[in-house]
């Protein structure tokens, strides 16, 4: 399962995918550390100035047990407190009772005294200073002891509440803008990851392009792919690589073209004995006629397997010159169908025969006539008693077409990329018994290809097999023109 996720999965997407996840989570990340430092940070400010307003009152006012209001000096700096912050002051003394609230300028005698009875208020009369953010209404609480100069402990508590419009503004817009700077990176990060994971792949691109080409049959292109030295060595990996098959390849041709007429001229010998003894007049029993007539008939399957080698070898080694010549390709294919229409009528098969228009190529005739004539000749052959075979023809600006349909019993799949091989069958039984050798396939893609054309197989089993042919009207160049 890993596997087949990993083949379906690009290394163009992956990357990008990569790109984009580090700069996401970098994004988060900072934004979150700003945000939270900046948020812990947002009312340090005032917080500071008052905790030192209170200190520097603890040394001004003379705490007694605040048996009298503060003086007018300290009245007047808390209104001035008061009024900065526009929040409201509370001073108590050791017995929580309130002798300065901003809101009350002066409280009656000690029955009508009132008391600043608010949570975490007492334990500041232990030391404990208390500040509080309540975002939800806006308003901060700071609640400090005040210490006696000459006695240890709180001789009184410092209350005080005040809106943070203000701050939390401020805070609320540099959070704004902290999401805004971090939606430019992430675009910023999104143009790059699609640039950085294009760019990357490129070279991977231009070699799988590269191999294509000479997959397709330009087997002396090499790979010419030097962004880096990753990329250089594989390219020069690919290249060896290719360079060694190509020996290979040479051998292997050799070997065939040299056994091929090696074992030309025997076969050669062999057929004309078989024919001079069947010709010689002389009286054989039923049983050696039949015999020398079966060896005659292997002879000349043999001869048959013998020249597509031969053919096949002088094609893969580029012996055998295609000579382009300007043909009309509606005649060549009316002289197929005339020369098949005995095999047709033989094997109770219709051939159907469809032109769009005129089409006039650069073409091999002879070579040609005989990669379209194998194509319809396994149509004929491998179609069902009263089936039928369309053959079209068309052409655009570029290519023509050359369409073969047949009704037959069609290709499994599993066959359908190997049906161009050499000495490959899809049913051995059957090609023997229509005289099949595996090469006519073989030969038909190598005529194809060197007009610069490309063949394709369709099938469906029980229905039947299409091939399309596509060649340049025009003769094409090594350079990548036409002539």
């Amino acid at each position: 399962m890993m596997n087949k996720l990993r083949r379906k999965t690009s290394m163009t997407f992956s990357l990008f995918l990569a790109t984009i996840v580090c700069g996401i989570a970098s994004c988060v990340l900072i934004s979150l550390i700003i945000v939270k430092y900046t948020h812990r940070h947002a009312y340090d400010n005032s917080h500071n100035r008052i905790s030192s307003y209170v200190s520097a009152l603890s040394s001004a006012v003379e705490f007694s047990g605040y048996s009298v209001a503060p003086n007018d000096f300290t009245r007047q700096e808390l209104d001035v407190l008061a009024d900065t912050y526009n929040g409201r002051v509370i001073l108590a003394d050791s017995q929580l009772g309130i002798v300065y609230d901003s809101f009350r300028t002066r409280f009656g005698t000690d029955d009508n005294r009132r008391y600043l009875v608010i949570s975490h208020v007492p334990s500041a009369l232990s030391g404990k200073s208390y500040f509080d953010v309540d975002e939800s209404n806006c308003t901060a609480t700071i609640i400090k002891p005040v210490a006696m100069r000459s006695k240890e402990g709180a001789a009184g508590v410092f209350y005080m509440t005040y809106p943070i419009g203000e701050e939390l503004g401020h805070y609320n817009t540099l959070r704004r803008l902290v999401i805004l700077v971090c939606l430019c990176v992430l675009i910023v990060t999104l143009a790059y990851a699609i640039f950085r994971a294009y760019f990357f792949t490129q070279p991977l691109r231009e070699i799988k392009d590269q191999l294509a080409a000479i997959n397709s049959g330009n087997r002396d292109n090499r790979l010419s792919v030097y962004q880096n030295r990753q990329v250089a060595g594989i390219t020069d990996a690919v290249n060896e690589l290719l360079e060694q098959t190509q020996e290979t390849d040479e051998k292997r041709r050799n070997f065939i073209s040299d056994v091929s007429h090696e074992l030309k001229t025997p076969m050669t010998s062999m057929k004309v004995l078989s024919d001079a003894l069947l010709q010689s007049g002389q009286e054989f029993s039923p049983d050696v006629r039949e015999f020398l007539t079966d060896i005659n008939s292997e002879i000349d399957r043999e001869n048959h397997i013998i020249s597509d080698l031969l053919a096949l070898a002088r094609l893969d080694r580029r012996t055998d010159v295609v000579r382009f010549e300007r043909t009309h390709i509606n005649d060549l294919l009316d002289v197929i169908l005339k020369r098949i229409r005995p095999l047709a009528e033989s094997h109770e098969v219709e051939v159907v025969y469809e032109s769009y228009r005129d089409v006039y190529a650069d073409v091999d005739e002879a070579k040609l006539l005989t990669a379209i004539t194998n194509i319809v000749e396994n149509a004929i052959l491998y179609n069902r008693p009263q089936g039928n075979v369309f053959v079209t023809l068309n052409a655009n600006m570029t290519y023509f077409f050359v369409t073969v349909q047949d009704t037959g019993y069609g290709i499994p799949e599993p066959h359908i990329s190997h049906i161009f091989e050499r000495f490959y069958r899809v049913d051995k039984d059957r090609s023997r018994a229509t005289g099949g050798t595996g090469l006519g396939l073989a030969i038909t893609k190598e005529i194809i290809s060197a007009h610069g054309g490309q063949i394709k197989a369709f099938s469906k089993e029980n229905e039947g097999t299409t091939f399309s042919i596509r060649i340049p009207l025009a003769r094409q160049q090594k350079g990548g023109g036409n002539q």
